[in-house]
């Protein structure tokens, strides 16, 4: 039996201000339906923009940009505060933000997350697009690594040199003691492909290595402390007493 086709729905067209403060201009010296037959843009929209004509010519964003200021179609994700100041305390602390933080973040709102996911063909896909779209809106841009700009010799001479500086370091250690990683695998802790950033802020990731503490105590220098408690104290950090 032949299968019934499922028309596909017609993507959204979407105007900038440049094209619809063009119409405007074509608009005042013919009819709608002319410059619908003529830019195929519908009525409906020619209506529209001919009500909004003042804020349209009055708008000083870039003409690049969709919509008026303030049209932002309301969120879907709830407590959006909460979600943009979690992504901000990450930042702050120079972790990395990725789509997988907020989905796992997204967990605090159970209901709403299987409910989101059960009503979407594609609920995983649509869940990535609509974290998105919510980063893009509350200042964050994505960023990904880059390819170096340093040529080929550049990164030639850098091999060379460090090579002359590391023999001259270790020296002293014989050949069975060093790893080549050029032929002995290794594991490294990449950072992820890319992170959501503060749109103009700083990408910093950091390494999470932790500083030791420098702990000075008030006393005399070689008396009870330094001469007996010394060695209680925990290890991996630095003493002193003045």
């Amino acid at each position: 039996a032949a299968t019934k086709s499922v028309p596909q729905k017609k993507p959204r067209r979407r105007y900038t201000q440049a094209v619809k403060r063009a119409t405007l201009s074509v608009l005042q010296s013919a009819s709608t339906r002319d410059v619908e037959a003529a830019t195929g843009i519908p009525k409906r929209n020619l209506a529209r923009w001919a009500k909004q004509a003042t804020k349209l010519l009055a708008f000083d964003g870039t003409a690049k940009q969709f919509n008026l200021d303030g049209a932002v179609p309301p969120e879907e994700i709830p407590d959006t505060a909460a979600l943009e100041a979690f992504m901000h305390k990450l930042r702050d602390a120079e972790r990395a933000v990725t789509c997988t933080h907020l989905i796992n973040y997204q967990r605090y709102h159970r209901k709403w997350l299987d409910g989101y996911l059960a009503n979407k063909n594609c609920g995983y896909q649509s869940l990535l697009k609509l974290l998105q779209r919510f980063c893009h809106r509350h200042g964050f841009s994505r960023q990904k690594p880059t390819n170096s700009n340093k040529t080929q010799e550049d990164l030639a001479a850098i091999r060379t040199t460090f090579a002359a500086d590391y023999h001259n370091v270790f020296v002293g250690f014989s050949g069975d003691s060093i790893i080549n990683v050029d032929e002995t695998g290794m594991t490294y802790d990449m950072p992820p492909h890319a992170i959501w950033s503060v749109r103009g802020g700083t990408a910093k990731i950091a390494n999470g290595k932790k500083l030791s503490i420098v702990f000075i105590m008030r006393g005399m220098p070689g008396g009870t402390i330094e001469a007996n408690e010394f060695e209680s104290y925990p290890l991996g950090h630095h003493y002193a007493v003045q």
